[in-house]
């Protein structure tokens, strides 16, 4: 592994990542960085559809991050927080690096862990993203800024009373064992692109399904629902949008749109107001370890 220097990156970027992702501490300001990293091409054989893609944080209070099989969009959004707004700027990216994936190892020092270890959600999630913003300065000269404009977004709002269940199944054993010291999320989605997703929640709350909205339809959604509870369900979904869908269609589960509607009672609503947009503007291949 590469011995990592620990560079800042601007107070521009962090005073915006603090306030995208905690309204509770928007003045906390986050400095630590990895103490080595390792960043190579992955191996695998991307075809044969017997491969894992992902990784994150393990223990999830710690600097120990490990991914397999990730492209450098996947890392721009582990190391951003996406909810609230969007990033642009794929068409500047070398055409190696958007058809390359990657495995990271990565990992800062035991004092680094302690600390993160006492920090409250909120502030240990913006150190780590902070970890992943110099790691991508650092070894693919990423640069990048912020813009807010007027944008299209949605509003979600109650459309059917009764239909979100607040009583369910815990995670079953399969479960628990699958995600291991990450613990298993309020919401977590399976399946692919080709025969749908499902996404599965045990104890979500509205901000959970709202984060999974915005990521799902690339834009932001505001709650309006005035819902306080917490959630279960096992929502079926192929496509976004109806007109997503071509006329011969046979697949039997619904686009998301619809298929909230239907099982969850909730609907999407067309707004628009300001929404932060993080631009790339420069990105290479990773120096080498």
């Amino acid at each position: 592994m590469a011995k990592f220097t620990r560079t800042l990156i601007s107070a521009g970027f962090l005073l915006a990542s603090a306030q995208a992702v905690s309204t509770q501490a928007p003045a906390y300001t986050p400095t630590m960085t990895f103490d080595v990293a390792s960043i190579r091409q992955s191996n695998s054989d991307l075809t044969s559809g017997f491969f894992r893609v992902g990784g994150g944080f393990s223990p999830v209070n710690s600097s120990h991050l490990s991914l397999e099989n990730v492209d450098f969009w996947y890392l721009l959004e582990m190391a951003y927080p996406f909810k609230g707004h969007r990033i642009e700027g794929r068409q500047r990216l070398p055409a190696e690096l958007q058809h390359t994936s990657f495995n990271v190892q990565a990992r800062a020092d035991e004092a680094t862990d302690e600390k993160l270890a006492s920090l409250l959600k909120d502030r240990r999630l913006l150190e780590q993203q902070h970890m992943l913003q110099v790691l991508l300065a650092e070894r693919f000269h990423l640069k990048v800024h912020w813009e807010t404009r007027d944008s299209a977004t949605y509003d979600l709002v109650v459309a059917k009373k009764g239909k979100l269940r607040t009583t369910g199944e815990p995670p079953s054993t399969d479960e628990v064992t699958g995600f291991g010291d990450r613990g298993v999320p309020p919401i977590y989605q399976r399946g692919d692109s080709r025969y749908g997703f499902e996404f599965i929640a045990h104890g979500a709350t509205t901000s959970d399904i709202i984060e999974m909205l915005s990521g799902q339809l690339g834009v932001p959604v505001n709650d309006m629902t005035g819902l306080t509870g917490h959630y279960y369900f096992d929502l079926k979904t192929y496509q976004t949008k109806m007109s997503d869908r071509s006329d011969d269609e046979t697949n039997s589960w619904p686009p998301l749109e619809t298929a909230i509607y239907d099982q969850l009672g909730l609907k999407l609503v067309h707004s628009h107001g300001p929404v932060a947009f993080l631009v790339v503007d420069h990105a290479e291949m990773p120096t080498a370890n």
